[in-house]
C-alpha cells in the first residue's frame, strides 16, 4: 500500500511588488487630500484635474477613515522635515568646504545658487520622497490590503501627475524666492516682519487647517448619508 505525500504548505497568493505597493499607498492618502480640498469647491493652484479624475480620486478616498489620513499628513510632516534639514545640512557643509571652513568668503551668487539647488531639492525630491516613507509606514501601521489599493495603472496615472506637479511647483518658488533673497535686504522691515509674524501664526493656521479639513469630510459624509436615505 502506497500513500501519496501531499504538501502540507499552501503557496501564498502572489503580492504587488513593493514599491509598486508604496506609490500605490501614496496615491491612495493623495487622493483623500484632493478630495477634501475639491469637497469643498477649493482649487489648488497648480494641482488641477479634470471632473472624472476628481470623481476617481473621490471613489479611492472613501475606503478608509478620515483618522488613517491624519497619521499619514503627521508622519509625512516629521519626515519631511527630517530630509529638508538633511538636505540643506549637507548643502551647506559642501559650501564652506569649497570655502575652506569660511561662510563669509562664499561669494553671494555662489550663496544663491546652492540655496536655489537646495531648495529645488527639497521640493522635488525631499517632499515625494517623504511622501513615499509616511505612506509605505501608514500602510504597514493599518495593514492596508493590497485589494484596497488603487490599480497599477491607476497608480501609475496620478503618482507620475503629482511628482510633476510638484516638481513644477517646486520650480516656479525657487524663481520667486530667489530673487526676493537676493535683492531685498535682510533686515529690512518686510523679513523683520515675516520672522516675527509667523512663528505666532503658525499654531493658528495648523489648527484652522485641520478644521477646515475635518469639517470638509463630515460634510460629505452627511451628503453621502442624505443620498444613501
Amino acid at each position: 500500500m502506497t500513500f501519496e505525500e501531499k504538501s502540507s504548505v499552501t503557496p501564498f497568493p502572489s503580492s504587488r511588488p513593493t514599491l509598486d505597493r508604496w506609490l500605490a499607498l501614496v496615491v491612495r492618502y493623495w487622493a483623500s487630500n484632493m478630495d477634501v480640498i475639491h469637497s469643498r469647491g477649493a482649487y489648488w493652484p497648480g494641482f488641477g484635474y479634470t471632473d472624472r479624475e476628481k470623481a476617481e480620486l473621490r471613489s479611492i478616498a472613501q475606503k478608509f477613515s478620515f483618522f488613517e489620513y491624519c497619521v499619514w499628513v503627521a508622519l509625512f510632516v516629521a519626515l519631511f522635515l527630517a530630509i529638508l534639514v538633511a538636505i540643506m545640512l549637507v548643502g551647506e557643509n559642501r559650501l564652506s568646504y569649497a570655502a575652506g571652513g569660511e561662510m563669509s568668503h562664499v561669494p553671494a551668487a555662489l550663496f544663491f545658487l546652492s540655496f536655489a539647488l537646495e531648495a529645488l531639492a527639497s521640493l522635488s525630491m525631499g517632499f515625494p520622497l517623504a511622501m513615499l516613507a509616511s505612506a509605505a509606514l501608514a500602510g504597514r501601521i493599518f495593514h492596508v490590503a493590497d485589494s484596497d489599493l488603487p490599480d497599477a495603472p491607476t497608480t501609475a496615472h496620478y503618482f507620475h501627475k503629482l511628482w510633476f506637479q510638484i516638481t513644477r511647483m517646486a520650480i516656479i518658488v525657487v524663481v520667486a524666492v530667489i530673487p526676493l533673497a537676493m535683492y531685498v535686504p535682510w533686515d529690512s522691515k518686510y523679513l523683520v516682519i515675516v520672522r516675527m509674524v509667523i512663528p505666532f501664526l503658525s499654531p493658528a493656521v495648523a489648527s484652522l487647517t485641520t478644521a477646515y479639513y475635518f469639517s470638509a469630510r463630515l460634510q460629505r459624509n452627511d451628503r453621502n448619508a442624505k443620498r444613501n436615505n
